[in-house]
């Protein structure tokens, strides 16, 4: 396992984030990542400096959903049957970014293969 610092360092996108818990009350803010090397998950760490995640989601199949701004805060959400995540960004260009390396995940689309169009 990677340190979340080791692992920003190398990272399509990586940024503090809040995950909304099931009721969209609480939640957890946490460190987010996907790595360059691992880029169809998305790591969760409880801060920057810890050496272990302590959640990780399989991005691939997932659908990414953005949600109406709602009491001011930027919303978007990633969605598979009935699984379902919150998440909230600081900022609105910040969500739209994470929006878009999610979709790009969820998706199969790598950085890398396409430079050069590798079959696995």
């Amino acid at each position: 396992q990677k340190g979340a610092a080791e692992v920003s360092s190398r990272s399509l996108l990586c940024s503090s984030l809040q995950l909304l818990d099931k009721n969209g009350k609480g939640g957890t803010r946490g460190w987010f990542v996907i790595p360059q090397d691992d880029p169809l998950v998305l790591y969760i760490y409880a801060a920057p400096q810890d050496v272990r995640a302590h959640t990780s989601i399989p991005l691939l199949g997932y659908q990414v959903r953005d949600v109406p701004q709602s009491e001011s805060r930027h919303l978007f959400q990633l969605v598979q049957s009935r699984q379902v995540f919150t998440f909230v960004a600081d900022t609105e260009e910040l969500k739209q970014r994470w929006m878009k390396a999610m979709a790009r995940s969820a998706a199969g689309i790598t950085e890398e293969e396409e430079e050069e169009d590798e079959a696995e």
